[in-house]
């Protein structure tokens, strides 16, 4: 028997609403109804994969029912003008989705649903209204049951209204007129509500009998209400009757169910900025005209080459088999676009016997290495640095490069968590592209992509290539507009190939300096482990917050409450063990467990693993899109964690050295965020420190301890150091006072002396604070920017948040705009030293402030002095850029 949904559409709108809190749209307009409705419906659909299905809406304007009591709804309050708004959305989804919408004028969505519903019974349907109003129970009946979609959803017959009532469905209108609504201004019955209304029903049958039988009733209290306000009851059942005479007309084929028109939902759903809505419903290259396809012969490669050097411009994508470093990816071929909507995939190092057949790799950049290589013909990437070193892998150097994709992203919006082309083709282009997981599967059944034939990545690697070629015009374009061209142009861009360089270069390692400090740290976790165990009486599972959380609040019994994640477990977090490590030993001893057993994982047992077999050294991955400050940060090992100020973490560096005749060079720009903040703030008195070689610690000390403090000299300037760059960062009386250990009103008097002494600073922060309020950004002296929207936001730690982060990102924004500025500098210096030398000097590493060249020993004083020099003329502030240089033969002991 073929089933019809009857969605209760007002009803369910409603809920949405109220469900679902604080989301808006791309212009600011509340989007919460729609989204709720939207995913209600679709998981209705997609649960139930109905044949049949309708909404229905209340309309705007008086009903039948006004004429009844002219006071009908009367009490009711407004639609709030926030979902107003969203209800011509609302019914736009349903229609998009392929629900059709069936609504009467004077009609509400009741009668028009108990309407069809009727109809549809008569002609042979079971029929499902879709509701969370009890208000439908009356309508269930035989082949018609009520459907709540809410949580996993209750379905609701003739037993099921009993169950939930206590009376039958045909009860309920009458259950209804003794309890009236107030929402609705139907008045009832006063002094009788639900409950007292089912058990009057249950007992009389119906309302007519009960009100023959009124004068009767033993209850003083009904009987008199009822006598009195018999005609009430009457009028309130006639009220609360969902009617099912309707003037419409149940159409099977009116109400079958179409499927969703893709580009109606996908306009809607961009417009109100449901993005996962909109990934489902953008055009693919199923639906698109797409003309993607894979070379398969020699003949076809010389015709792809002509294509390129003819277009003067084309976009390049390496494929690579996993996601790892560019030095050691498996590459297993090319993808070119030279007009949007086109691309071509040539196969290289396909795993399995496919048709078209691998291409050989010399014969392939024997033909394209040319074009790849002619600064004349224009490139564009996504990840140019990735595909600058793939390509190098085969001898080929690529230049004209015009731009890269992930770093134009990246720059217009650096808070965003992804610059996948995935996401950007969906934001830029109106198009879903593959992901990677489309291709080869998840979970166990997951392949690589080597093992995936070469004809079943042509969309997947065509897209690789077609969507930067599409979106780059429009990110130059918003560059532009922005201000960030100049920021491409001078910085990201050209740091590019020196970051492959870097790359390509990588840092060797002493795998017997790491063994001997992998022994000794384990010997210490053991240790460890034993004084642990001592401590709870028994052996446990120390990495496991639960037994952890055990012999800490249960054995022990020390007393800390802090809960964390939804499942309400006791928390082992860090902040958690410090504060316990105060007043115990375990916990303290835990902390120290954890952060040797961290530090061996991480760097001591990973870093032998992780050397390049081809090279011997280890390569680690810069990221150019990810901070957004505008640093740069490592990863594939993570190079810029390995703590500098404990003996391990030292001990860790000693184990990065130089080759044999060639020495480690360490340059590192000194205090470079204060005296960012000295040119910013123009303060004199901070400004004229550096200009005076004063230390700035020292100075700092005087300044807000005064000249007899009565502190130990190193813990003065301890304390010193702290408060210079806490204030960098925002931090707070009460984060000061933790971290030097005083009160928080003592750590107040600490800032509000900093401020006193270094008055343009007070004043620079407030103005910075203003600015991005008014205009939603933050930039750099170069005019880096970050998005800080929360700066506005209503929630007190949000906005807090946003304050930090505004007031740093133009310092620490800026300081790395130095380094970088000073490592395209250094790099272009270097290749001029090298020229006429054999043996080149290289810069192999960036942490941060610091960078680290590998040089021969007879010409390490030159190259110091040489890098030194390039890196302090490398940005114009109003103070002097220090560089403390040190050279040796290990980064520990090379570091100045």
């Amino acid at each position: 028997m073929p089933r019809v949904f009857l969605i209760d559409g007002s009803s369910q709108m409603y809920r949405a609403y109220h469900a679902i809190h604080g989301l808006t749209g791309p212009d600011g307009r509340s989007t919460n109804a729609v989204y709720g409705f939207a995913t209600m419906l679709r998981k209705l659909i997609a649960d139930h994969h109905p044949e049949f299905i309708a909404a229905s809406f209340d309309l705007a304007g008086p009903t039948f029912r006004a004429e009844l009591a002219a006071d009908y709804k009367a009490n009711r309050t407004p639609m709030p003008p926030d979902l107003a708004e969203q209800v011509g959305w609302v019914r736009e989804g349903c229609e998009a989705l392929g629900v059709p919408v069936l609504t009467f004028a004077r009609y509400e969505a009741d009668d028009v649903i108990g309407t069809l519903a009727r109809q549809a019974r008569e002609r042979g349907f079971e029929v499902a209204i879709v509701t969370g109003d009890k208000d439908f129970f009356q309508l269930v009946g035989d082949g018609i049951r009520v459907y709540n979609p809410r949580d996993e959803g209750v379905w609701f017959d003739e037993a099921g209204v009993q169950e939930k009532l206590g009376v039958r469905p045909d009860q309920v209108v009458d259950v209804l007129a003794l309890m009236g609504d107030s929402i609705d201004n139907i008045k009832g019955v006063p002094g009788i509500g639900e409950k007292g209304a089912r058990e009057l029903i249950g007992a009389h049958v119906s309302l007519d009998s009960l009100l023959e039988a009124a004068p009767t009733i033993q209850q003083k209290r009904y009987r008199e209400a009822l006598v009195t306000h018999a005609q009430s009851a009457r009028d309130s059942r006639e009220l609360a009757r969902i009617r099912t005479d309707v003037p419409v007309t149940f159409e099977p084929e009116a109400v079958r169910y179409r499927g969703p028109t893709r580009e109606r939902a996908y306009a809607l759903f961009s417009m109100l900025g449901f993005r996962t809505l909109v990934a489902e419903y953008a055009p693919t290259a199923e639906t698109a005209t797409r003309d993607y396809g894979v070379i398969g012969s020699l003949e076809e490669l010389d015709q792809l080459a002509g294509t390129l050097r003819q277009a003067g411009r084309f976009s390049v994508a390496p494929i690579a088999a996993a996601e790892t470093s560019a030095v050691r990816a498996l590459i297993v071929g090319w993808a070119f676009s030279w007009a949007p909507g086109s691309a071509r995939y040539v196969p290289i190092a396909h795993s399995g016997l496919g048709d078209p057949p691998n291409l050989p790799t010399p014969d392939v950049f024997a033909r394209l290495g040319p074009i790849l290589s002619d600064p004349a013909i224009v490139k564009i990437a996504h990840d140019l640095k990735f595909t600058t070193i793939a390509a190098g892998r085969e001898g080929v150097e690529v230049r004209g490069d015009e731009f890269d994709t992930m770093v134009g992203s990246y720059l217009i919006d650096a808070t965003r968590s992804s610059h996948s082309i995935d996401g950007l083709a969906l934001e830029r282009s109106d198009y879903r592209a593959l992901t990677e997981q489309d291709v080869v599967g998840k979970g166990v059944k997951a392949v690589t992509l080597e093992a995936v034939p070469a004809i079943s990545l042509a969309v997947f690697a065509g897209e690789r290539a077609d969507v930067p070629l599409t979106i780059a015009p429009q990110l130059r374009e918003e560059l532009k507009r922005e201000g960030l061209d100049s920021v491409y142009r001078e910085l990201e861009q050209p740091l590019i190939p020196v970051l492959a360089d870097i790359e390509r270069a990588g840092i060797k390692v002493d795998a017997a300096v790491l063994a001997k400090l992998a022994t000794t740290m384990q010997a210490e976790l053991n240790d460890l482990c034993v004084q642990i165990f001592g401590f709870a009486g028994c052996e446990f599972n120390i990495n496991s917050p639960k037994q952890l959380a055990d012999v800490l609040f249960t054995k022990l019994n020390l007393q800390l409450t802090k809960k964390t994640g939804k499942t309400r477990v006791i928390s082992t977090a860090q902040d958690v063990l410090e504060e316990l490590a105060v007043t115990h030993d375990l916990p303290r001893l835990v902390l120290k467990w954890r952060s040797i057993q961290k530090l061996k994982g991480t760097y001591v047992d990973a870093l032998p693993e992780l050397v390049n077999p081809s090279t011997g050294r280890v390569h680690t991955t810069f990221n150019q899109a990810v901070a957004a400050t505008g640093r740069l940060s490592s990863s594939d090992p993570n190079l810029q964690n390995i703590p500098i100020r404990t003996a391990l973490g030292r001990e860790i560096r000693r184990a990065f050295v130089a080759e044999p005749g060639f020495v480690l060079i360490s340059a590192d720009y000194s205090q470079i965020e204060l005296r960012v903040l000295a040119h910013l703030s123009g303060d004199t008195a901070l400004s004229d420190a550096f200009t005076q070689g004063i230390d700035i610690h020292d100075r700092t000390a005087e300044r807000v301890f005064g000249t007899s403090s009565g502190l130990d000299p190193h813990e003065l300037r301890r304390r010193a150091k702290i408060i210079n760059y806490a204030l960098l960062y925002g931090k707070t009386a009460f984060t000061l006072a933790k971290d030097i250990g005083v009160s928080k009103e003592a750590a107040q008097e600490f800032i509000d002396a900093y401020f006193a002494g270094y008055p343009s600073v007070r004043a620079y922060i407030d103005k910075t604070l203003e600015d991005a309020r008014a205009s939603g950004v933050v930039r750099t002296m170069s005019g880096r920017r970050r998005l800080v929207p929360e700066l506005t936001s209503k929630n007190g730690q949000v906005r807090m948040a946003a304050e930090r982060e505004t007031v740093n990102m133009p310092i620490q924004g800026t300081a790395a705009d130095v380094l970088k500025k000073a490592m395209i500098d250094v790099h272009a210096a270097l290749k001029d030293f090298n020229a006429d030398r054999p043996t080149p000097a290289r810069m192999i590493l960036t942490v941060h402030d610091e960078l680290l060249f590998e040089a021969p020993e007879g010409h390490a004083g030159a190259v110091a002095d040489l890098v030194r020099d390039v890196m302090e003329r490398a940005y114009p502030l109003s103070v002097p850029l220090t560089v403390d240089v040190g050279i040796d033969r290990n980064w520990n002991d090379a570091k100045p």
